[in-house]
């Protein structure tokens, strides 16, 4: 069995009532607490918990740059599952005067997703992931109300993993002014096929088409184009075997303008490869509007 690429196969945008129900699970944020931890070079670091009037809760990093009086953009920066919110400690040692939030996901969403996690646990597996942008979007919510952040310049930074997430975020909850995709991709079936070993080959694509039906709602293809016109940025590996090229290049098509794709000559990012981060980093952030816009346009609700 051959997966379906045609025109009459691609999923259907997400309707009004779709993002409606992701804006409905986050709710309001109700209490955000923040802690002070060892500071890390120029940046003062916290640990954060929040909790929204839904039930939802979760717990993060924040990097902002020391001291009082600054108005910063900020950036919600989300990585793989395994490493939850403690990816935000891979960033370069300076990166600018950005205040940076990395949330951890839902326990119920498991460290490692296996195949079999998809295929016996689907349910459970769906009711987490639907979980993830609302959560992100409660960062946003957090951010907006801190005092050293211009609500007018909040962006998300999303790599691998937690791409299709943000975007279901994103074109949920406005105050994502600028949108960053790393290393992700649209046509899911294809990006599952590419990482399954079963043999024979034969048996990965539809095997992967099976396992990706449960979450078909949940196709990044289907939210992206209703971010625009706010900026997306998609930075992607050429060679890069997680993420196929051709599912990259589906995820791009989808999007409305102003888009851009910057393509790598890399391979997959591997969480300890610093170099490569630091070139990931430096690429994305370069490209996000939201953090160059002059001095005399910053908007913060009060200094700290």
């Amino acid at each position: 069995m051959a997966l379906c690429s045609c025109a009459a196969c691609a999923p259907r945008t997400a309707s009004v009532g779709e993002l409606a129900s992701f804006r409905a699970l986050r709710g309001e944020l109700v209490t955000a607490q923040e802690l002070s931890a060892p500071p890390r070079g120029q940046y003062a670091v916290e640990r954060i918990r929040l909790a929204g009037s839904t039930g939802l809760a979760t717990s993060g990093w924040l990097y902002r740059p020391a001291g009082a009086g600054g108005c910063y953009p900020a950036v919600l920066l989300q990585d793989g599952r395994e490493e939850n919110s403690t990816v935000i400690g891979r960033l370069p040692a300076e990166f600018g005067d950005v205040v940076v939030l990395s949330l951890d996901y839902p326990s119920a969403m498991p460290a490692t997703l296996r195949l079999r996690d998809v295929a016996l646990h689907s349910s459970r597996v769906k009711r987490a992931a639907r979980e993830i942008p609302a959560l992100f979007s409660l960062g946003a919510a957090y951010l907006a109300q801190r005092g050293d952040v211009d609500t007018t310049r909040i962006a998300v930074a999303a790599t691998s993993f937690a791409v299709p997430f943000a975007i279901i975020a994103a074109a949920a909850d406005p105050r994502f002014r600028n949108v960053a995709l790393i290393y992700g991709a649209g046509d899911l079936p294809r990006v599952l096929a590419a990482n399954l070993t079963l043999r024979p080959r034969a048996l990965r694509a539809p095997v992967a088409w099976l396992a990706m039906r449960p979450f078909a709602d949940l196709a990044p293809e289907r939210f992206i184009g209703l971010i625009a016109p706010r900026p997306v940025v998609m930075v992607n590996g050429i060679d890069d075997p997680q993420m196929p090229a051709e599912a990259a290049r589906v995820l791009y098509a989808a999007a409305r303008p102003p888009k851009s794709i910057t393509w790598l000559r890399t391979g997959h990012l591997m969480p300890t490869d610093s170099a490569l981060i630091r070139t990931l980093v430096d690429t994305a952030f370069a490209q996000l509007p939201v953090l160059h816009a002059p001095a005399e346009s910053r908007r913060c609700l009060r200094q700290p």
